[in-house]
């Protein structure tokens, strides 16, 4: 960490942050306790009819997060943090509850088991922990046929925890996540205030969060399918709620058919999302699934076509391509974002052919780093630095500002002042046509520049000569302007901690550089 990086990573967080940033610092640690709640709760809410389709509870006090497995001997440690924090999260997620494979006994015994270990303050309570495991306990309960007041004094202080920590002084997804949580755990228990301040919450952030296109203003397509299911499920269990709210009601379905539109538009033909910022599979639902639940719900889809968002879609009959003319979003909470800007993923008849190299991991490190940087992109570094100066693994100081030129159906032109350090300005043109893609880098001077091109792992490459390359046997690609151009391996990742060798080109330039990709089929 430097004075500078941080002094320019302050600058763009919004007072709140800042002053429950120290507020927070010294507030005291909170934990379940054994205390008894006169509470009473609605068993007329209707629990979500989608269930997730992937396991992370194996049985026998095993669980698998993230690709990594962990088998409890005896206890299971709810603190266990040997595989990050972020696996630990999962853990407490309870995202299992919602297993179809697992009994209910099996299930009583699994929160039991946590409850019991956080009352005897082992495991203080968190607010982005908290609002995921309520929101599945509630669902859990809602399915219940059998007693469930012993879980009710827990579950109520966890909420009541909640309501008194909102995260704002993180802000963005968590935020809402927060509010998601408490405006069901405020009509499960009958609690106006929690209710009424959460949807106070979602009306504001709702608006401020989904851009004009339908996009999350975090522009992750991971966190946005997050947050859509998360609206969905709201809209769900809103619908059958005896004291609904018309108008707040009609909000959310609205915002929920805006989202919807945008991942119509930034999916691939076959539903696969592009993986741009802090974004992986198998962690949310499929855009299938989503789209599905939308139409069950009885959704209003929208025409909308990305704009806001700074994202762009081109596609024929050969190829499809999504284009990143985006800026770190958003301002205030850039922690999922990368230094990408201008890069682009580019499928061909359905199949992903070039890529980026993903986002494996959370942890703060050099491969945290890496997959951040811009080099792991399909853009352009310039003296081998970053454009937006990313740093301790959800950190953005100096970030490159993103202007889009011109735009036609075939025909994007943007630039970046993210090497403005350097008097640079690096501006990029995209051309597509039936079996052509031509790509033109310009830097304002000369510089030590290279474009990284990063090939998908069941892609073939071969170098035809000095300056081209031959994919899949039958896609040409040439680069003129270029003083050197090579292959290298590197570790691709569309999964958490899973990796997979793969193939990129590497080719060097000083100020303009021509690439011409060719389908040849």
């Amino acid at each position: 960490m430097t004075i500078k990086n941080l002094y320019f990573t302050l600058l763009y967080l919004k007072p709140i942050q800042l002053f429950f940033q120290v507020v927070y610092k010294f507030k005291r640690k909170k934990y379940l306790t054994e205390s008894l709640y006169n509470v009473k709760v609605n068993n007329n809410i209707k629990a979500s009819s989608l269930y997730r389709d992937y396991i992370n509870y194996l049985g026998n006090n095993t669980f698998k997060f993230l690709s990594l497995e962990k088998k409890f001997e005896n206890e299971i440690d709810w603190s266990f943090s040997d595989f990050g924090k972020l696996w630990n999260y999962n853990l407490e997620y309870f995202d299992f509850l919602d297993q179809q494979n697992i009994s209910s006994c099996e299930k009583r015994r699994l929160i039991k088991e946590f409850y019991s270990f956080s009352c005897n303050e082992q495991r203080r309570l968190e607010p982005y922990p908290v609002s995921l495991r309520s929101i599945n306990v509630i669902k859990f309960l809602l399915r219940e046929k059998e007693d469930k007041s012993e879980f009710h004094n827990y579950l109520f202080q966890e909420l009541d925890f909640l309501h008194n920590n909102y995260e704002y002084h993180i802000l963005g997804n968590h935020f809402l996540e927060n509010a998601f949580a408490l405006v069901l755990g405020g009509a499960y228990f009958f609690e106006d205030k929690w209710h009424l301040k959460a949807k106070e919450i979602l009306y504001k952030q709702l608006e401020e969060q989904i851009l004009g296109d339908g996009a999350h203003f975090e522009l992750s397509p991971m966190y946005h399918s997050i947050i859509l299911f998360r609206l969905l499920e709201l809209i769900e269990w809103y619908s059958y709620y005896d004291r609904k709210d018309e108008y707040f009601f009609i909000f959310c379905k609205e915002k929920a058919s805006e989202m919807v539109a945008w991942l119509q538009n930034i999916k691939f033909k076959n539903n696969d999302v592009p993986l741009f910022n802090d974004c992986a599979n198998g962690i949310t639902y499929s855009s299938l699934n989503l789209i599905s639940y939308a139409e069950k719900l009885g959704i209003q889809f929208v025409n909308k076509t990305l704009n806001e968002s700074g994202y762009r879609s081109y596609h024929n009959d050969n190829y499809e391509i999504k284009v990143d003319l985006a800026e770190i979003g958003a301002s205030y909470q850039p922690g999922h974002g990368h230094a990408d800007a201008l890069s682009f993923i580019l499928y061909e008849n359905g199949v992903p052919l070039f890529v980026e190299q993903g986002t494996s991991t959370y942890q703060k490190g050099k491969r945290r780093d890496k997959e951040r940087s811009t080099q792991a992109h399909n853009t352009v570094t310039v003296y081998n630095s970053n454009q937006s100066e990313v740093w301790d693994g959800f950190r953005v100081a100096k970030r490159a500002k993103v202007s889009i030129h011109k735009e036609h159906s075939n025909f994007y032109e943007a630039s970046h002042d993210g090497y403005k350090r350097y008097k640079i300005i690096h501006n990029r043109k995209f051309h597509f046509s039936t079996n052509k893609i031509l790509i033109k880098d310009h830097l304002s001077k000369n510089g030590s520049a290279i474009f990284y091109l990063h090939l998908h792992p069941q892609c073939t490459v071969l170098k035809l000569n000095d300056f081209s390359f031959l994919v899949n046997k039958s896609i040409k690609i040439s680069f003129e302007g270029a003083s050197n151009a090579s292959i290298e391996e590197y570790d691709y990742s569309e999964i958490y901690n899973t990796y997979k060798i793969a193939e990129r080109i590497i080719v060097s330039f000083e100020k303009e550089l021509s690439s011409v990709i060719i389908f040849e089929r």
